[in-house]
């Protein structure tokens, strides 16, 4: 019943008219329509319970089920026979024992000739429901009547007794006789449209009887596309991932396996099930659809050609799949599956064709029609060559073709031209001048678009071919790009490649990682074939010293920083595909050394500001080797938001915006679906422990903390991570210590790297426990990091000098560092120790409320009310939902501001239309404006500042 009453959650207008008529008296017939799934029996089910409060009797008619159900019983006799025998009790005094008799012979009589039936069925019926109404009004509930030839005679018997009476149907089934003739009789036919998405998000969150993953509804959401709205939809696709094993308790969440997977629709989902009722070609064709990612009509000669269907047929049948809303066409007449979900079902069904193969058929087709002079498009023909593998055989002429289109494609469309390099350097023989052309060309490509599994082809072909000339001397350059390739996949992966000559290329060191070796530092061990963990380099203890610092500028570039002639551009003003000095910006990137990028970045020509270089810093502190990489190689470089890599920034990242359930959701993703151990799956481990130590989950935290494995590269992060433990439990005068050891270590072994962090995180621990030789310790010790390395170490100095000398104003540049740097846990640290010597604490205090508030931070809200107490000051107020509302409201004028509709703007936000409306009405009365243009001029002018809070 909780699941039904969540599932009619957004029906108030639907039960509305319920209660309408209920109040209107007399007889009613209400017919209530929709898709399979959109939860006609639910609201059905809520009607009942609120009948029954009102207190009405209630005559649940389910036609089709029980065992006396019959495919002859035409008026659905026998289930109201068996409803009224049940309860019988109800009725007794009724005495409506004839006429049930008289109904029950009728009912038994089926199949024999009905000539003439209908008038004693009719009379029949009325003194029934004439007998049960005597004792009151009652309501006769009646499910999927689209399933009876008659539903007529029986409602519309019951509403001229005087009863009220609810009928579901099946949207689509109209057309049958039995139904029209009912729809027509019905005093209200009401359409029951989609669940808004808000609704849907709390159904799939309630139903599943274990806490949901925050990620989970908006998986959904993408997958279901307008299905989103559906509730039996929504149900029975959690159900099916959960029993597919893809839908996991982990933790105490329930989370999605490999996210980033393709979501299904369950086998027996209404949509499959219209597509297979329509024979083997429309499967053929709905298959082909989704591989195809979507058909024009110019398409259709070659569909119907690859499927083997007659031309004629394929639209016939493209009609129907479209009439029974399997397909969707758009304006410009290009069809397609109605929902991604569908088409992850439809391309992994019974189809004629899947995957690689249809492309491969199709590409065939057209290369055939080229060789015979007719006309082919070549961007349609270089799609399908690529998508169809290494089954479709191309001439060299056709390679270089395919070359060519990608060079033309590198700058407009990166992702498409990176496809079709893949797809030639297939083609390719290794070792020689074109192959490492097109190699370089497809790494610069990969690194624009962050398509990493495109480079997993190249080195398979080098472990199978390419190694032994690469070892001979005659690729140098391709196996220094070949190496950086092995290094990207393995980042984004998580895991070695599998090819031996492949995985010892991991182990050679990356530019600022000798001697420790790529692979020990980021799996923290060796992969190569014949190598034992610790012979580049070891595991060290909870604080060990990280590696030797890399040598400095002065050394000329190894053979990874050095490109082959071959490799530039024409002199004619082309850019070098791969240069040395880019290579070396990779290297550098990929080492996550500070220091070495920051040199790199420099030797490069590009200048980099203050900002960034503190950016780079406080990546590097964290080992988010994704934003290191990015600040280094400029915009053109994209990660994606999947991979090892992809899925620890969002770590990083939400967590510093203190999203920390995002945060906690992006690190259970990486724990089930990158099964290999990375550094970033350690680091994400630390941040993990952090945040469940400030929500007050000390369990949580150090199961966190044990399952992070001490390594070198993470010294640094793992003592801020155990100074952050101490100061949620209490053992605050242990931070100092603890920090300026391992500062002390670190320093002397030239590995700077994130102790401003560490020392800024203990200063405030310190500070708040009245430490103060503590904090003074760390004010010199902030002082010299700040003389060896320079601007990353300001706003630790400045936080520590107001600390130590309760400054204002230092205290005041300090934070003002941390809201540009975006570190949101810093800065609510930070107020809340500046709260106890400012001369006014209550904004810091507001503050630090708030954003201890928006984290979910239990052990900081506590601390907030003893500074509160100990000031002597007003507890500040929760804000967090009327901020929350502000944030959609300021968002909603911005969206307006951009021309966007009321429907436009419910679609961007995920929200139904009717809640911007609500939130456009509660605008137009605080601000005064009069019209959506009002409000946006206004905002335009500054002058929404206040009201808008």
């Amino acid at each position: 019943m909780a699941r039904a009453r969540t599932a009619v959650r957004g029906r108030d207008q639907e039960l509305a008219v319920v209660r309408d008529a209920l109040a209107a008296g007399g007889g009613h017939l209400i017919v209530l329509k929709g898709q399979p799934g959109i939860g006609r029996t639910a609201l059905l089910d809520e009607a009942e319970r609120m009948l029954r409060a009102a207190g009405l009797r209630v005559l649940p008619v389910r036609p089709g089920t029980g065992p006396d159900s019959r495919g002859d019983d035409a008026f659905a006799l026998a289930p109201l026979v068996r409803t009224v025998r049940d309860r019988f009790e109800e009725f007794r005094e009724a005495g409506p024992a004839d006429a049930l008799a008289a109904v029950a012979r009728l009912s038994d009589a089926a199949g024999r000739d009905t000539g003439g039936w209908r008038p004693s069925i009719v009379a029949a019926l009325g003194e029934l429901f004439d007998g049960i109404g005597r004792q009151g009004r009652t309501a006769v509930l009646a499910d999927d009547v689209h399933t009876v030839a008659e539903p007529a005679p029986v409602l519309t018997a019951a509403r001229r007794s005087g009863h009220l009476v609810l009928a579901t149907c099946e949207t689509g089934a109209e057309h049958t006789p039995g139904l029209a003739e009912l729809l027509a009789a019905a005093d209200r036919v009401v359409t029951l449209g989609p669940l808004a998405g808000d609704v849907a998000e709390s159904l799939a969150r309630r139903a599943q009887g274990a806490r949901l993953d925050e990620a989970v509804p908006g998986i959904l959401r993408t997958a279901l596309g307008p299905l989103f709205g559906n509730p039996g939809t929504v149900l029975a696709t959690l159900a099916d991932l959960r029993a597919r094993g893809r839908l996991t308790v982990f933790r105490g969440r329930l989370c999605l396996r490999a996210p980033s997977e393709p979501v299904e629709l369950p086998a027996g989902h209404h949509l499959l099930r219209r597509a297979a009722a329509l024979g083997d070609p429309a499967a053929r064709l709905l298959s082909s659809v989704a591989v195809w990612d979507g058909v024009n009509v110019t398409d259709l000669p070659l569909l119907a050609e690859v499927t083997g269907t007659g031309l004629t047929d394929c639209g016939r049948v493209l009609d129907q799949l479209i009439e029974a809303e399997v397909l969707v066409a758009d304006p410009a007449g290009r069809v397609s599956c109605r929902c991604p979900a569908l088409a992850a079902s439809a391309a992994g069904g019974p189809g004629h064709h899947g995957g690689a193969a249809l492309h491969a058929a199709v590409a065939e087709r057209l290369l055939a029609r080229h060789r015979r002079g007719g006309g082919v498009d070549p961007v349609v023909l270089a799609d399908h060559v690529a998508r169809g593998g290494a089954a479709v055989a191309l001439e060299a002429p056709m390679v270089t073709r395919l070359l060519e289109l990608a060079e033309d494609a590198e700058r407009e469309q990166p992702e498409r031209a990176a496809l079709w390099c893949a797809a030639a350097l297939r083609r390719l023989t290794p070792g020689g001048p074109e192959h490492a052309r097109t190699l370089a060309r497809l790494l610069d490509l990969v690194l624009r678009t962050g398509r990493y599994e495109l480079l997993r082809d190249a080195l398979t072909q080098y472990a199978e071919q390419g190694s032994g000339a690469a070892e001979q001397g005659r690729a140098r350059s391709s196996s220094a790009v070949i190496r950086l390739a092995a290094f990207l996949v393995a980042l984004h992966s998580g895991e070695p490649p599998a090819e031996e000559a492949v995985r010892s290329l991991l182990d050679e060191g990356v530019t600022g990682r000798e001697p420790t070796g790529f692979a020990e530092w980021w799996f923290g061990r060796p992969v190569g074939p014949g190598r034992v963990p610790g012979a580049g380099g070891s595991v060290g203890p909870a604080e060990p010293a990280g590696p030797a610092e890399p040598a400095g500028p002065a050394e000329p570039a190894g053979p990874a920083e050095q490109a082959d002639p071959s490799e530039r551009a024409d002199p004619a003003g082309g850019r070098e595909l791969f240069p040395a000095g880019r290579m070396e910006l990779l290297t550098t990137a990929l080492s996550g050394d500070p220091a070495a990028c920051e040199r790199a970045w420099r030797r490069s020509g590009r200048a980099p500001s203050a900002r960034d270089v503190g950016r780079l810093h406080c990546a590097a502190a964290v080992g988010d080797i994704a934003s290191v990489a990015e600040l280094v190689l400029g915009a053109g470089h994209r990660v994606p938001a999947t991979g090892v890599l992809g899925v620890y920034r969002r770590v990083v990242r939400d967590y510093a915006a203190a999203d920390w359930s995002q945060a906690m959701s992006a690190v259970r993703e990486l724990e089930l679906s990158y099964t290999g151990d990375t550094l970033a799956h350690q680091a994400a481990r630390l941040i993990a422990a952090d945040i469940c130590a400030t929500r007050g989950e000390p369990g949580q935290a150090a199961q966190w903390l044990d399952d992070a494995v001490p390594v070198p590269g993470l010294a640094v992060m793992r003592a801020w991570v155990r100074i952050g433990l101490l100061n949620r439990t209490g053992g605050d005068r242990r931070a100092a210590p603890l920090a300026l050891r391992v500062s002390r270590r670190q320093r002397a072994a030239g590995q700077r790297a994130g102790l401003h962090i560490l020392l800024m995180r203990a200063v405030r621990t310190a500070a708040f426990a009245d430490d103060h030789d503590g904090a003074a310790g760390l004010l010199e010790e902030i002082e010299l990091l700040r003389d060896e390395t320079g601007t990353e170490a300001a706003e630790s100095l400045f936080l520590a000098r107001a600390l130590v000398h309760r400054d204002a104003h230092e205290a005041r540049l300090a934070t003002d560092l941390t809201r540009e740097r975006g570190d949101l846990p810093s800065l609510m640290d930070s107020c809340l120790v500046i709260a106890r010597f400012a001369e006014d604490p209550r904004p810091w205090l507001r503050e630090a409320h708030a954003l201890a508030t928006r984290c979910g931070a239990a052990s900081l809200l506590e601390r907030v009310r003893a500074v509160t107490r100990e000031r002597g000051v007003p507890a500040p107020r929760a804000r967090g939902r009327r901020e929350a509302l502000a944030a959609t409201e300021r968002r909603i004028i911005e969206l307006i501001g951009e021309g966007l509709t009321n429907r436009q703007i419910a679609l961007r936000l995920q929200v139904s239309e009717k809640t911007v409306e609500n939130h456009l009405t509660r605008l137009f009365a605080r601000t005064g404006c009069r019209s959506r243009v009002e409000l946006a001029a206004a905002s335009l002018g500054g002058r929404l500042t206040q009201a808008v809070t």
